[in-house]
């Protein structure tokens, strides 16, 4: 029987499928959507968080607090909106013990993110170095307590603009933005705003992924009833083939 030349290719196919998959997104560049999934009037919100500002008397200061940073209210030069003045915490970050925020989407969907984009800005001035320095960007696809991966660490430089920061896509059901360092001061970290985008996904990128996983499918389908083939054929040949007589042994019959 002629082996077809099915199974070695669908072998090297299925070895190679990331190879496969990663020139798609690397031959168009993946966009990142327009809409800010992040902001409270799309249906973002904050789940959890590791500390705001409060007063001498432990109550949230309002003008600080954590909701500020999904609100769409952006301090610009000296022009700061009544009560945002964006988040602060309640102390300095480090390595050991970092500030974090965990924001959801509507409906707690799972998105493709592609983007975030910080304004480090608040109505503190740049120079006494509370603004986020650096952050890691994490994900979980499960519940908000996780497991979370590491997406990237990323440095904001300390200047009044807002920053964006690209990645592969990855999906996410909550995002978890873990800052480690600020600008210097001992007292807090802050920052004045946060957005997420989607991924954008060309359709022509979408529809050749498709068929060259179908097509790796049909090969596999192929290998797998060939390899069924050839089973079914050795076990018929085992149970229909005589045993050979043992050796020294003649014919029946004799003197």
């Amino acid at each position: 029987m002629t082996r077809p030349s099915v199974p070695g290719s669908a072998v090297i196919s299925l070895i190679t499928i990331v190879a496969i998959v990663l020139p798609i997104y690397a031959a168009e560049p993946i966009a990142a959507g327009a809409t800010n999934i992040a902001a409270a009037e799309n249906g973002g919100h904050i789940v959890a968080f590791s500390s705001q500002a409060l007063d001498e008397n432990g109550r949230v200061m309002p003008e600080w607090q954590v909701t500020n940073l999904i609100d769409g209210k952006h301090v610009v030069g000296n022009y700061t909106p009544a009560e945002s003045y964006g988040w602060s915490s309640q102390s300095a970050p480090s390595e050991e013990n970092p500030e974090w925020i965990i924001i959801g989407f509507a409906e707690e969907r799972t998105r493709l993110l592609r983007r975030i984009v910080i304004d480090p800005q608040t109505d503190d001035p740049s120079f006494i170095g509370r603004w986020v320095r650096w952050f890691q960007l994490q994900v979980s696809t499960t519940t908000r307590d996780g497991p979370y991966k590491t997406v990237g660490s990323f440095l904001v430089d300390n200047r009044s603009v807002q920053q964006a920061f690209d990645f592969m896509p990855v999906e996410a059901r909550y995002v978890r933005i873990l800052v480690t360092t600020n600008h210097g001061s001992d007292k807090c970290v802050e920052m004045g705003e946060v957005a997420i985008y989607e991924a954008i996904v060309a359709d022509s990128v979408i529809d050749d992924l498709i068929i060259r996983l179908e097509n790796l499918l049909g090969e596999l389908k192929r290998y797998r009833d060939f390899q069924l083939y050839q089973q079914e054929q050795q076990s018929l040949e085992a149970a229909t083939t005589k045993p050979e007589p043992p050796a020294g042994t003649t014919g029946a019959g004799g003197d």
